[in-house]
């Protein structure tokens, strides 16, 4: 893990009644608050992307009551509070040929990027003097 990613947890969930409440319930019982997340769905099955304090630990919590859970690292960006901000670091993304997988909003003007390069997405925006949080200041 770089220094400047974060740890993304990806809960893989039925989509039926109670499954995201049972998670919810089971890190709310651990202390666990969830900083931010995203979910996508199909009819059958659902994906609870989020991001925690201590990752590591609610892999494991979610792990001993049946989920399956995969880890992987995304960056964290404070993206310009203004109009066209995002827009911003994505042009240099594109310019820089960097494919955005996908992004979601986790609180005010934080946004969480996972890119197909991680690194040249950090040097890119360390250039263009856009702040990266890490996972200790969540």
């Amino acid at each position: 893990m770089s220094k400047e990613t974060i740890t993304q947890l990806a809960i893989f969930i039925e989509n039926r009644t109670g499954r995201l409440a049972e998670i919810c319930k089971n890190l709310g019982d651990q202390g666990i608050n969830i900083f931010g997340f995203s979910i996508a769905d199909t009819k059958d099955y659902g994906i609870f992307r989020l991001i925690c304090k201590r990752p590591q630990f609610v892999h494991e919590v979610l792990k001993s009551v049946g989920f399956t859970v995969r880890e992987s690292e995304v960056i964290c960006v404070r993206v310009p509070h203004r109009p066209g901000g995002l827009a911003e670091v994505l042009q240099a993304f594109s310019d820089a040929e960097i494919n955005v997988e996908y992004l979601y909003a986790i609180a005010n003007t934080l946004i969480i990027f996972n890119l197909d390069k991680p690194e040249l997405g950090i040097e890119i925006l360390h250039k263009k003097g856009i702040e990266i949080i890490k996972q200790e200041e969540l």
